[in-house]
């Protein structure tokens, strides 16, 4: 399923709602109230529940690309999950960045050291010199991953 700008941003700003505390994560209080406020009823351990389903990195809070997966409808057909992918990203994306961003120079030293295949720095930079960025010249990877396994 492949979102557009949009409704990526109709997503973040759901997300940012959810998230009072602006911690870049939604916790099970805020699950919770989120639930309560939408009149559905749910205990500590349904909640606790739901978000270990959604909480791809384990870290017991769902961030937005783990919230966006789940809103645009979870896994591909193929070999590799939304979430597989994303999870590799999040290995080695620049945590200064804001979740689901990549420098392009990140990207490419990536693709360079795990590519299956050699892959030169110069045809790394020409793939990655493709992608579109964002106004601070980064790459949103969530876009890509939602093109990609549509």
């Amino acid at each position: 399923m492949f979102l557009s700008d949009d409704e990526i941003s109709a997503f973040r700003e759901v997300f940012s709602l959810v998230d009072k505390d602006g911690s870049g994560e939604i916790d099970a209080e805020e699950v919770s109230e989120l639930m309560e406020l939408l009149g559905m009823s749910a205990d500590k351990s349904t909640v606790e529940t739901m978000i270990k389903e959604i909480d791809a990195d384990g870290n017991g809070n769902v961030d937005f690309d783990e919230f966006l997966l789940v809103m645009a409808g979870g896994q591909s057909d193929g070999s590799f999950t939304k979430r597989d992918i994303m999870r590799a990203f999040r290995e080695f994306a620049d945590k200064s960045l804001p979740s689901g961003f990549i420098s392009p120079t990140t990207l490419e030293e990536s693709i360079v050291k795990y590519s299956r295949e050699p892959v030169t720095a110069q045809r790394a930079q020409s793939l990655v010199a493709a992608l579109r960025r964002d106004p601070s010249g980064n790459i949103d990877y969530l876009e890509k991953i939602q093109a990609l396994m549509n």
